[in-house]
């Protein structure tokens, strides 16, 4: 297997990526190759384009997310594949091929990559999210435009869950009831934890037979953590709904997401643009909101990443991360339940200058320790070490 480096050391040129395109931060990372040496290479994710692999055998390839078919053909061409997982669930890291032997996966949440490497997956890693400042910095933040200043903004989707839409409807009153018991559960910070263990195989068998619903594990993945994953989306699914409700009856809030949202809340404005709209909602709203969902047990979404690099100051529930890679406090602020959210709201909104020197730090601390050019290097060393035969780091904040 070929060392990953920006150049081959005797032919002197550079070495090729192909950096699979994604909704968001594919862009970044194939900005930040280019500036370490790499000849990158852009391509959609489409079925001609991975089989192209065959023909044009690249030094290296890149995914955002794990894709199970890539790592087959990788390890066929016997190429070094880089997939940074961003999502969760990501349902495709439970397929046998993340464990094939030229596979390198790097996922943002430390609890799930742990546990997959207990179940025997060996080069899985660590890796949190980043920020790309350079991209932020050519935004015209002054720019006329329908986007509102207000005090409170939460910018994030409405997912309307299987559980909901699948399963809810056919439960038995009992068995619904087990499950609303399970998902009330979740409302503690460390619920989903052991989430998977309290899923006996009296209740997963009830699920199965009252919705037929097809309830399904994989290599790494067993029906009761799959379940996990159900019950929680559909907490975070009322979770987000009860932040924003008691929220606007106190605040000014303007929540921007998929029109899911409109049935549910009085705060709705609408759709808002990744690249062009999100960066200037984030520095006008006084307050930026942050709900990590409950299934999500240590790692941290771009929103946190996103709203820090353009100046925005940042209010978040509580994941594990947030004490790794920040100080609460100093560069954003933790808040514990909704009571806690709402003084801290209502705080921050009295004192404008804790507030804005709170998110300027967060935006030094950002440039200082989480750019896309820290996060790739951080990736090729890792992947280097295991070329060379010695172990990569598992992360650089965990052990």
């Amino acid at each position: 297997m070929r060392e990953l480096t920006g150049y081959h050391e005797q032919a002197k040129a550079p070495a090729s990526i192909v950096v699979f395109e994604a909704s968001v931060i594919s862009g970044d990372c194939a900005e930040a190759l280019q500036t370490l040496g790499f000849s990158v290479i852009t391509l959609a994710l489409n079925e001609d384009n991975v089989m192209g692999l065959m023909s044009a055998r690249p030094d290296y390839v890149l995914t955002i997310n794990f894709n199970q078919f890539i790592s087959e053909v990788c390890e066929l061409l016997k190429i070094p594949y880089l997939a940074w997982v961003i999502d969760t669930p990501c349902y495709p890291i439970y397929d046998k091929a993340i464990n094939h032997s030229h596979s390198f996966t790097f996922i943002y949440d430390a609890a799930v990559a742990r546990r997959l490497r207990q179940s025997g997956v060996r080069q899985v890693y660590h890796l949190p999210v980043a920020a790309n400042l350079e991209r932020i910095g050519q935004i015209d933040f002054h720019k006329q435009d329908s986007l509102a200043d207000t005090d409170i903004s939460f910018v994030a989707n409405l997912t309307r869950t299987e559980y909901r839409t699948s399963i809810l409807p056919h439960l038995s009153v009992q068995t619904r009831e087990g499950c609303s018991r399970l998902i009330d559960s979740l409302d503690r910070p460390d619920g989903f934890l052991n989430l998977s263990a309290q899923l006996g195989g009296e209740l997963i068998s009830a699920i199965k037979q009252e919705s037929g619903y097809l309830l399904a594990g994989d290599r790494y993945l067993s029906v009761a953590e799959k379940l996990a994953y159900l019950l929680g989306r559909e907490h975070s699914w009322q979770e987000r709904i009860d932040v924003v409700q008691r929220l606007e009856q106190r605040f000014r809030v303007a929540v921007y997401g998929n029109n899911e949202w409109q049935a549910q809340i009085g705060s709705y404005v609408g759709h808002a643009n990744h690249f062009t709209e999100m960066p200037r909602i984030f520095q006008r709203s006084k307050i930026n909101l942050n709900i990590i969902r409950s299934f999500v047990e240590t790692g941290l979404p771009m929103r946190v990443f996103d709203v820090l690099s353009c100046g925005g100051f940042l209010v978040s529930n509580d994941k594990h991360d947030l004490h790794k890679l920040f100080n609460d406090g100093q560069d954003l602020v933790i808040y514990r339940d909704t009571q806690d959210l709402l003084d801290i709201c209502a705080y921050y909104l009295e004192h404008d200058e804790e507030r804005r020197d709170i998110a300027q730090q967060g935006r030094v601390t950002l440039a200082q320790n989480h750019t896309f050019m820290q996060r790739m290097t951080d990736m090729l060393s890792t992947v280097q070490s295991e070329l060379r035969g010695e172990p990569g780091a598992f992360s650089r904040w965990y052990r």
